[in-house]
């Protein structure tokens, strides 16, 4: 599901329906377009169970199992941005970009699953500390414009967090390396 909005401001990102998002970093990553897309997508809450039970009987095969709902959770969400694109055509898009990328806090969950009322369309709703449920599921936001924009690549190295950020002190990133 996803909704598009025009732009009304940036620093910090204020959309059309008064809907603002803190941080600078995804203003930077739309300046230059008119509209925003919102969207979500989910693999649904049959896989979280079926991890739940394989951590009870496979713990390997609950890991592989993780693995790869994690990659599914990624296609749907290449899917509904491929989605997006098809109905825009002649449009131009930055890359997606979701909450815990660079500066943008998980705290806009609540804000972004409300205003696309991903609750009752998709069952998608918030646990503690912001985390989704089902938990392989992604929101993000694109940008959309008229002219060509310029594609920013971001990782680690560039992020605004990267001195504090736990993921990366863990060796992980957040994934803030995408540049299609």
């Amino acid at each position: 599901m996803y909704r598009v909005f025009k732009i009304n401001g940036f620093f910090p990102l204020v959309l059309e329906n008064g809907l603002v998002l803190e941080g600078k970093d995804l203003s930077e990553h739309l300046e230059g377009c008119e509209y925003a897309a919102l969207f979500a997508a989910t693999v649904g809450a049959d896989v979280d169970m079926l991890i739940r039970r394989l951590q009870i009987t496979d713990m390997a095969e609950s890991v592989m199992t993780d693995a790869l709902a994690s990659a599914v959770a990624e296609q749907a969400a290449d899917l509904a941005e491929e989605e997006i694109r098809k109905s825009l055509p002649g449009k131009f898009f930055t890359w997606r970009y979701s909450p815990g990328y660079g500066d943008l806090p998980l705290t806009v969950q609540p804000k972004l699953l409300n205003v696309l009322n991903a609750g009752k369309t998709a069952g998608i709703v918030l646990q503690k500390e912001n985390m989704m449920s089902p938990m392989k599921s992604v929101t993000a936001v694109i940008g959309i414009s008229e002219k060509p924009v310029e594609k920013k690549r971001m990782g680690c190295a560039e992020c605004r967090s990267f001195e504090g950020c736990s993921l990366r002190r863990k060796g992980l990133h957040c994934g803030f390396q995408n540049t299609t």
